[in-house]
């Protein structure tokens, strides 16, 4: 997560350019002038408010300035938060999720600013011996694949960032909740229904590290399980023994352990893993009794519509033509699709892929019955794109490029396309109009309320919405469209949901109410409400829960059903029930055993005071600053290295140096090669780095040798033109300069002729990848690399180009993926130099390395013979590859460390070069297998044991084999 939300910054902020800060009291606040700086203020008063409490509730005294950085990189609200190596938040702007009300609507900056300081005071909150390694290695440290003995700095430093995700989010979510005034998912319905119907359902409560291995993985909510099993757990706690003894569990003090599992046993007297065994069979206790009550009146009845469980579902369309429904989906093993499923025997058709699927809501989606036609939006994750669909035709077109809108609603009087656009914070109703090439905006919401879940009433005269006030009241609406179009934004409030949910509202066929659901009982059913008399009917009573109801005709209607797997549309008849019983939220014992918490609630934030305030430009130049230093070890040529890193950087990394400086004392080397020196320096896209006598802590682990000898400087260039998933589209340029070499740059059995080389290269990458539920790594698509390479040695060019094409396809077995890598390269040098060629062999993997761990795909490995062992001017390569799916671990290991899946993968190559020469041409092949444990110390670093065989056929040639061992670090 700390690499992917620093790369993630560094990317976006490359993209806009300028930053400007805004300085108050514990806070260094980033922000991009781009039209949001009129929230500058109030989030900074947000942060203050929700610091004050903390520190107040915490006894916490933060080890530095916290930096914010205000963005909207995202169309869908985020936050996350770094304590290494400063204490670092990354706060989007945009409203958040609310699909089936899994976040609370209320007021996000100060939700989010109370959620993500909460992780800020749970790791950066230090002890005297945390402080004493701090202050001994000059900062925080955060762990590095190149020296990894910062994976054990990292722990003395920050023990607390090593705990496991839930750990952590729900600490966060409970107070989140109670600092909101009980507007959180401490008390939220979507949390009561997911253990709920668990239960219902009998399914399998994972266990401490099960959650970790396999509950966050392969089921359709991925990581917000972390989040449904924190809070619920943290939530038992707090009810069982009282949040005086949550806070001691939770709070980094002299007297406490340092590993929350020991802590934990500290403060309650019991194992964790015990505990959450106690907390299982109280769940299950509390929602059997939830259930009874439900089921005290007859539940809904219903027909399912197929036996698929769809995971994750959009909203939902009927062709009522071919009995068909038209919606997106995500569930496991199955890539994202658009789908349309057959009412009667309930067949699902793939109509086109979804290729960046949001998490629950997958695509916005509209449907236009008349033309067959779908509108959906891709790029879920970040801006999205509209694009259009013709079922008929099968084609897709690209109609808005970055047009930031979403939850669509197709007026089927005049053919226009509403929707609900994010920008700069700000929320505003859009409509385009055939071709459908452009957004115009009819109305900008007030900042700080939300409006969602919008539809237009089968005449065209009706828009219909979900309105979210500041205080997370919520309010059903609808706009007459004519005059909203004219500019009247006055609306019609059709029925007030005081402190629940109004989701999923849409129009029945006849134009005489408005059907959706809400957790008004805590359940969330089915309601209608009728537009003249304002009344609510009540038209389910589920035991679990129902969504995304979808009236088919005036006595029948379509709902979307959740089970512990995802959603299942269901065929269900319309009739308005007298009466069903509401059920209980743990939340509400929690108030009632602890009734300080409904004190937690913040007040109002107010605007700090102008003179302590300060406002300008950011400058990463004077913004760097020392950042840590620390001893490291380093390999040459088999010899151990001992030495010093020095790290600097700016707040946000734009700007960073790091420095190393080593040196060992053996007669067996020169003395000019004892000593050992690397400097890397990058800003924004260019990195420059220099090293001296180049060494390598993986070289103390042979085979692979990646120190040198000699000096080497250079300068690159990064540009990455487009990565919006799945799609990377980018180019690197590099200029080198080596000398005293031994050995020619690339390769490590290769001797060089010359001592002083000069070298320039040009890399071109695109590549569509994309994965399905339980992936360990991409499982489908295609990677496309092109290599332009000189060197320049002794007035001689070696220019070469090669290129590597991959394709991949996911199989009907779940996580099971099969590959064709191939790889073509030329080189045009006219000498008979080592320099003019291309060099195979081995896996490529030391038994302690850092790279990745299928090292036999690179273009040059080749396992079953020695590195380098192969060579040729040019050369032709192709490796089929299977990926069988992961075996994953509900338990295997202990709570500090633990293995989470095992992987086994087949391979064959095949290999030719010299292929203009057929004197020297050489062909090869070569069958092998690797089996990877994936494994992780202290809930976050992640290794990976790995054991590889190949055996290698060559013409005129005994077979040779390899056996590799390698154990990967971070």
């Amino acid at each position: 997560m700390r690499n992917y939300i620093l790369a993630f910054v560094m990317v976006s902020l490359n993209v806009w350019g300028q930053i400007n800060q805004y300085n108050s009291k514990d806070l260094r606040l980033l922000f991009i002038e781009r039209g949001y700086s009129y929230i500058v203020p109030y989030t900074a008063s947000t942060f203050t408010n929700a610091m004050e409490f903390h520190k107040n509730f915490w006894n916490y005294e933060p080890s530095e300035d916290v930096t914010v950085l205000l963005n909207d990189f995202t169309d869908v609200g985020n936050g996350g938060t770094l304590v290494i190596p400063r204490n670092f938040i990354s706060a989007a702007i945009a409203p958040f999720e609310y699909t089936f009300d899994v976040m609370p609507a209320n007021e996000r900056m100060q939700w989010l600013m109370s959620h993500e300081l909460t992780h800020v005071v749970m790791c950066d909150k230090a002890s005297s011996t945390d402080k004493f390694y701090r202050k001994t290695l000059g900062g925080k440290i955060s762990p590095e694949g190149n020296d990894p003995v910062t994976m054990l700095y990292s722990y003395l430093t920050t023990p607390r960032w090593y705990s496991p995700r839930w750990f952590h989010e729900g600490i966060a979510v409970f107070m989140e909740t109670w600092m909101s005034g009980g507007m959180g998912r401490v008390l939220g319905g979507y949390d009561e229904m997911v253990f709920r119907t668990m239960v219902l359902d009998s399914s399998y409560f994972y266990k401490v590290v099960g959650l970790e291995t396999e509950g966050t993985t392969i089921d359709f909510q991925v990581g917000v399980n972390s989040y449904l099993y924190g809070t619920r757990f943290v939530s038992y706690l707090a009810n069982k023994y009282g949040v005086y003894k949550l806070k001691e569990f939770y709070s980094r003090t002299d007297s406490s352990s340092r590993f929350y599992a020991d802590q934990f046993e500290n403060v309650y007297g019991v194992d964790v893993e015990d505990e959450w065994d106690n907390w299982i069979s109280f769940e299950k206790e509390f929602q059997m009794e939830n259930i009874k009550k439900i089921s005290k009146y007859q539940p809904s009845k219903f027909k399912p519509i197929t036996n698929i469980n769809l995971g994750s579902v959009s909203r939902s369309f009927y062709n009522s033509r071919e009995r068909k429904i038209i919606t997106a989906v995500n569930y496991p093993n199955s890539l994202a699709k658009i789908c349309a499923i057959n009412i009667d025997n309930g067949k699902l058709e793939k109509i086109m892929d979804v290729n960046s699927p949001s998490l629950y809501y997958v695509t916005s989606l509209a449907y236009d019955d008349s033309a067959n036609r779908i509108f959906c939006s891709s790029n879920n994750s970040n801006w999205r794109n509209l694009l259009s669909y013709d079922i008929n035709d099968n084609k897709e077109k690209e109609l808005i490029e970055y047009s930031r809108a979403g939850d669509f609603a197709f007026n089927k009087k005049d053919k226009s396309l509403f929707g609900i656009q994010n920008f700069n914070g700000r929320i505003s109703i859009v409509c385009a109009f055939p071709p459908y090439d452009k957004w115009e905006t009819i109305y900008t919401i007030t900042y700080g309320k939300s409006f969602f879940d919008i539809d237009v009433s089968p005449d065209g005269t009706k828009l219909s919405g979900t309105l979210s006030q500041v205080s997370g009241k919520q309010e059903l609406i609808c706009f007459d469209l004519d005059s909203l179009k004219s500019g009247n934004s006055n609306y019609n409030k059709i029925f007030e949901f005081e402190d629940n949910s109004a989701s999923n509202f849409v129009f029945t066929p006849d134009n005489k109410y408005l059907v959706g659901t809400s957790y008004y009982t805590g359940v969330s059913n089915v309601y209608r409400i009728n537009l003249k008399t304002k009344e609510m009917e009540i038209l389910t009573n589920s035991e679990s829960g129902y969504f995304r109801p979808m009236p088919i005709s005036n006595d029948s209607m379509v709902v979307f059903r959740y089970t512990t797997e995802g959603l299942t549309p269901e065929l269900m008849k319309i009739e308005p029930l007298a009466d069903v019983n509401s059920i209980d939220y743990l939340g509400q014992q929690v108030i009632k055993n602890n009734p300080i918490v409904e004190s937690w609630m913040l007040a109002p934030p107010v605007e700090p005071k102008a003179e302590e305030n300060k406002e300008g430009k950011y400058n990463t130049f004077t913004e760097i600053k020392f950042a840590s230093a620390f001893p490291i070890v380093q390999g040459y040529k088999d010899f151990a290295a001992f030495g010093y890193k020095f790290r600097f950087s700016d707040l946000t990394s734009i700007n960073s140096l790091d420095f190393s400086i080593s040196y060992l004392q053996n007669k067996l080397l020169a003395k000019k090669e004892r000593l050992h020196a690397a400097l890397n320096y990058s800003y924004w896209d260019w990195t420059i780095s220099g090293s001296y006598n180049k060494a390598d802590f993986y070289d103390l682990f042979g085979p692979t040798k990646t120190s040198r000898a000699g000096y080497e400087c250079s300068i690159k260039y990064n540009n990455n033109i487009y990565n919006f998933k799945p799609y990377n589209f980018e180019y690197t340029i590099k200029l080198s300069m080596f000398g005293d070499l031994e050995i020619i740059p690339g390769y490590q059995n290769i001797a060089a002729e010359f001592n002083k080389v000069y070298s320039g290269s040009f890399n071109l990458t695109y590549s569509k990848m994309r994965k399905s539920i339980g992936a360990v790594e991409s499982e489908q698509g295609y990677d496309l690399n092109l290599y332009v390479q000189d060197y320049y040695v002794n007035k001689d060019n070696f220019p070469k180009v090669f290129a590597t094409l991959n394709f991949g396809h996911l199989l009907p077995i779940r996580n099971t993926s099969i590959w064709l890598r191939t790889a073509l390269g030329h080189s045009f040098g006219i000498t008979n130099n080592p320099f003019d060629n291309f060099y195979f062999g081995g896996f490529g993997n030391n038994y302690v390395d850092h790279l990745s761990v299928q090292r036999y795909r690179d273009y040059d490995s080749f396992p079953g013979v020695e590195i380098n062992e192969v060579g040729g001017k040019n050369f032709g390569k192709a490796v089929l590859e299977l990926n069988l799916a992961p075996v994953r671990f509900k338990r295997l290991g202990f709570l500090s460390f633990y293995s989470t899946y095992m992987r086994l993968s087949l391979f064959g190559m095949s290999l030719a070069t010299n292929l203009d020469k057929e004197e020297l041409r050489t062909y090869i092949y070569n069958y092998g297998t690797q089996l990877d444990f994936e494994m992780v110390l202290f809930s976050l670093l992640k290794s990976t044991i790995s054991f590889g065989y190949a055996r290698a056929h060559q013409n005129n040639r005994f077979p040779s084999d390899e056996i590799m061992v390698s154990l990967k670090l971070l």
